[in-house]
Order: structure tokens, then C-alpha cells, then sequence
């Protein structure tokens, strides 16, 4: 009888963002591999509000850049706000963050006009894809919004601005490192030396931070070129890379990983 091969991956998205991927990855054991799945979140979402006097109904676009930006934004604006808000063209980054959205935007109008202001993300789900998709070439004049959290998504502010868009930012929550506790649970687990989910470069980077910059190998598995460069930059082992940092691509990653090494078996 052949022995089951036994494998150990951490999810390392904030806590209200890991229980669906750490349940689709639980559904890929099989009678010869055992998995042991973890959510050790690598980032910690922390409240963060500014002044911000813009009309919030007067944008062509707005977009989202995760589930965290409309949670966050949806807590911290008036309920009218939030309304002026979603009566703009919407978009988000992935389908996740747009499926998330789209909720919002039914509970606050009726079912015909929900289904006439969908949410829009791009196929490749990243700023990169963001920028190509063909409705965005031609900005000259138009109005932005982008909701995020503090810091990052420069890529995709230049990006609208050298489509000739004026862009504005709304950020809406900080990312810090998790707390001592957590800090203790990653290190703990290190020393298993597991595959971790890497889908940020924040994350990424905190991860480097808590291993005392000395990631020795550290194995991690990715969603992007960026990750994946930064990864080996900074001396982890990058063992995959996902197409793109949905649930649903990570789990594909992970199932095409373990049939691989079930061939090699």
C-alpha cells in the first residue's frame, strides 16, 4: 500500500479574507495526500479615514481594489455617501472584489437597475489588466476614484493618469503587521517549512520581516510576476505562481502542484 504524501500550505490573507480558500483547499485531500491547511493572515487591517471633500457622485469611474476597500468604505461613509458612492461606474480589481460590490449595490437599489450597473473587472485580475482593458484607453478629461488602502496602487493611479484621466484617492484602511501572537504562529509554523500563499507584496514583505530577513528557503507560492520577482529577490524559493490571487486560481495552483508530485511519487 502506498504511503499518502503529506503536505502543509498556509493562507496568509487578513483573517476576513481566508476562510473560502482555506475551505477550497481542504477539498482537494484524496486518499493518497494528506493535507493540513492553515490561515496565518501575514497582514492586519487596521481603520484609517482623511478628510476628503470631492463629490462622491461625480465620478466617471470608481474603482475598488479589494474586498477590504468596499468593507471599510461601506462602514466608514454615511449611509447618503455611500449611496452618491455606488451611483457611479464601478469597477474592481477581481472578480472577487467586484462579486463583493455587486452585493452592496443590489441592497441599495432595485433588482432592475442592480442588474444594469454591474460591477466591471478585468480578466487578468491586476492592475496590469486593469489598465488594458479596451474601455480605459481613451480618459482625456474623466474623473477617477480609487478606494484603497493607505499606500500602493501607484501603478494604477499613473496608469489613469497617462490615459488622460484627473485621478482622486480615497484611502479607507492601513495594512500593518499582524500582532505578537500571530508574529509567534508564523514563526512557529516556519519551522515545518511549509508552502505559503503569498498574494501581496505586503505580505510578502512582512513575511520577510518576522523571518528576521532571513527567509532560508522559505517556500512560498504566488499570484503575479511582481511577487514572484520580490520573492526571489529577497531569497525565498518560489514554488508556483497562480494566475491571479482569486480563490479559485490559487486552488487550481495547488491541485495542478499536488498532481505533479503524485506523478513523482
Amino acid at each position: 500500500m502506498t504511503n499518502k504524501q503529506s503536505f502543509q500550505f498556509i493562507v496568509t490573507r487578513p483573517a476576513n479574507r481566508a476562510n473560502r480558500l482555506v475551505d477550497c483547499l481542504r477539498q482537494l485531500s484524496n486518499p493518497t495526500v494528506q493535507l493540513q491547511i492553515e490561515s496565518c493572515p501575514l497582514i492586519q487591517i487596521a481603520d484609517y479615514s482623511e478628510d476628503f471633500t470631492a463629490d462622491l457622485s461625480n465620478f466617471d469611474g470608481v474603482v475598488f481594489i479589494s474586498g477590504n476597500a468596499v468593507d471599510q468604505a461601506s462602514k466608514q461613509l454615511s449611509e447618503t455617501e455611500w449611496k452618491k458612492l455606488l451611483s457611479n461606474r464601478l469597477y474592481a480589481i477581481g472578480q472577487q472584489t467586484a462579486a463583493i460590490l455587486q452585493k452592496d449595490v443590489k441592497q441599495l437599489a432595485s433588482e432592475q437597475s442592480a442588474a444594469e450597473h454591474k460591477v466591471h473587472f478585468p480578466e487578468q485580475m491586476n492592475s496590469e489588466g486593469f489598465l488594458a482593458m479596451p474601455e480605459l484607453t481613451e480618459l482625456n478629461g474623466q474623473n477617477w476614484l480609487i478606494v484603497k488602502g493607505l499606500g500602493g496602487r501607484e501603478k494604477l493611479k499613473l496608469g489613469l493618469q497617462a490615459a488622460g484621466a484627473k485621478v482622486d484617492e480615497l484611502p479607507v484602511y492601513q495594512r500593518k503587521l499582524p500582532d505578537l501572537t500571530a508574529q509567534k504562529q508564523v514563526i512557529s509554523l516556519s519551522r515545518n517549512n511549509p508552502y505559503w500563499l503569498v498574494t501581496s507584496l505586503q505580505a510578502l514583505n512582512n513575511l520577510w520581516r518576522i523571518l528576521e530577513k532571513k527567509p532560508n528557503g522559505c517556500r512560498i507560492i504566488v499570484c503575479s510576476d511582481r511577487i514572484a520577482q520580490q520573492g526571489q529577490k529577497l531569497g525565498f524559493n518560489i514554488e508556483a505562481q497562480a494566475q491571479d490571487a482569486s480563490d479559485q486560481q490559487l486552488t487550481r495552483c495547488v491541485e495542478n502542484m499536488l498532481a505533479k508530485a503524485e506523478q513523482n511519487h
